[in-house]
This record gives C-alpha cells, structure tokens and sequence, in this order.
C-alpha cells in the first residue's frame, strides 16, 4: 500500500527544489522591502530557502522522527528569522537563517523524544546531540565500564556524574507505547498495558473486605437493641457514615451533651462493637477452619479444628 503521507512530503520537496535561488543582492533588497511593510517580499524570500530548510532536517532524520515534522519545524525557524533578519549588516540570510532553523529543529526533536521533559537548555541540547557520540569515542579507548568515563564526561559537558548517568539512560531508552505488545510474534495478543499492575482490589482483597463489612453490620444488628436513643444516633452519624461523619461538637449540640461526653459514648459503643465482632469472628473462623477454607489453616495445629 502506498504511503500517502511519503508522498505527498516528496511532492512538497520537489517543488521547493524548483523555486529560484536568490542572489545576495537579490535577497538583500527583498529584506529592506519586507522591512517597510511589503509582506509579498518576505514570502519571496522565505520560498527561495526552504530548500535549505529540507536539508537541514535530514542531518536530524535519525530520531525516529517524521522529516516532514522537521521540515515543518524548521520552517517557523525560517520564519523567525525573516522577521529578524537585517539587511544593514549585509550578510547572506542562510547565514543569519540557519541558526533559528537549527534551534526550532533541535527543541523539537528534544521536546519529543521522551514524555519525560528533558529541557530545551544549551546544556540539555549540547547533552543530547553529543554525549552519545562522546561516550562512545571514551568507550573505545578506555574500555566499556571503564569508571573514569562517567566523570570525564561531567567535566567535558559542565555537569554533574549523575545528570551525565540520567541523561545517557534516557538516550539508550525510547518511550514505549503500552499498546505495543509484548512478543514480536504476530499472534501474540499481549501488551504492555495488560502488565500493569491494576488499581482495582483482585478478587481476595474484594471477598475479605465484603466479609469484614457483613460482620460489622451484623455486629451493629446483634447490639442494636442494647443501645439507647443517644447511642444509635452516635452510630447513625459518626461509625456508619460513608462520607464526612459528624463531629463531636455537633453531635453534642444535637442530643444534648458536651463533646467530651459524646466521646466517651461513642468510646463504649466501639467496645461493645469490638467484643461482638470478635465473637462473630471467631465463630466464622472455627466454622471455616473445620471446612479448610480458613487462609492459612493448618489442620495439625489449628485450635478449631482441635477443639
């Protein structure tokens, strides 16, 4: 299947490949009339160099990134430079040009390389586009693991060990799509994304803690009818709440009594609660532990199963 993409990029280059080449002149005095206002000059002299553009974006084609994408990026650069360019100096504009082609291009490749923002700095720049090529020059005549490389780096590049260690891992490693699956064979199904660990609670976790919550309420159900009218409320809005409970200050000024009080209550609520739970817990244990589902029961030395 034909890359339309691909080929429309080839038809953009063969046309600014035909575009008239200007001559210093030429470019000059479209500069000076651009300045005073004539747009159509700018335009002119923008076309007659982006072919240059094109070729500039080539030397960066071994990112793995789209040249169209760095053509397109360059050419802003063009653009920013047009606007700065000035004529009274008398210098060719690729001259003045190439630097703002080459700096878009090159925050461009930097800003996408990684999701991981690495910095558009001189620093981060000179890091990128050189310490690979250093490292390996210091590999080959030193050694691969040599523990001098690390530091000679550090003092080439102004930084630190460390930022020169972080900054090789981030080149050596590409962002992975977790979509992208596992295996290179084609009948595998497996991504990267099913690897992840999952937030959601596995099947275990959701049974223990449906169990827990059934014996608290069945907890709360077996003292009910030992509470009085001030303890269910204290139940209601401050141990049953799924949202924001009721603080002790409102309570207190509902039924009657300072927050102190409320606390201690609420103190002898959770004690009653407590003996209850256990005793419901210890029944659920003995009952599964005859039948082995209890986790972790050893019938040998398991009490309930002894009794």
């Amino acid at each position: 299947m034909p890359n339309f993409q691909d080929a429309g990029f080839n038809s953009y280059v063969a046309v600014v490949e035909g575009l008239p080449v200007l001559t210093r002149e030429e470019e000059l005095e479209l500069a000076r009339c651009y300045q005073r206002g004539d747009v159509a000059s700018g335009h002119r002299l923008v076309e007659a160099h982006l072919r240059s553009v094109v070729r500039m974006a080539r030397r960066y084609g071994g990112y793995n990134i789209p040249i169209s994408e760095l053509v397109a990026e360059g050419n802003i650069g063009l653009l920013e430079a047009v606007k700065r360019f000035e004529p009274a100096r008398e210098l060719r504009f690729l001259t003045y040009a190439r630097y703002w082609v080459r700096a878009y291009i090159l925050a461009y490749v930097l800003k996408h390389w990684s999701i991981v923002d690495m910095g558009t700095t001189a620093l981060q720049s000179k890091l990128f586009f050189r310490l690979k090529g250093e490292h390996s020059r210091l590999v080959s005549q030193l050694g691969d693991g040599h523990e001098s490389i690390d530091g000679r780096l550090a003092t080439k590049f102004g930084t630190s060990v460390e930022h020169v260690r972080a900054s090789l891992q981030r080149l050596r490693r590409r962002d992975r799509s977790l979509d992208a699956p596992v295996a290179n064979d084609s009948g595998s199904t497996l991504t990267h994304l099913d690897l992840l660990p999952s937030k959601q609670q596995n099947q275990e976790q959701a049974a223990s803690e449906a169990q827990r919550a059934s014996l608290v309420h069945e907890a709360i159900d077996n003292v009910w009818s030992d509470l009085d009218e001030r303890e269910r409320i204290i139940v209601n809005d401050r141990l049953l709440p799924d949202d924001e409970a009721k603080s002790l200050a409102a309570l207190g000024r509902q039924i009657g009594l300072t927050r102190e009080r409320v606390r201690q209550i609420e103190v002898g609520i959770k004690k009653k609660l407590r003996i209850e739970l256990n005793n419901l817990t210890e029944s659920v244990r003995a009952q599964q532990c005859l039948t082995r589902s209890w986790p972790n029961c050893e019938p040998a030395t398991c009490a309930c199963t002894a009794a």
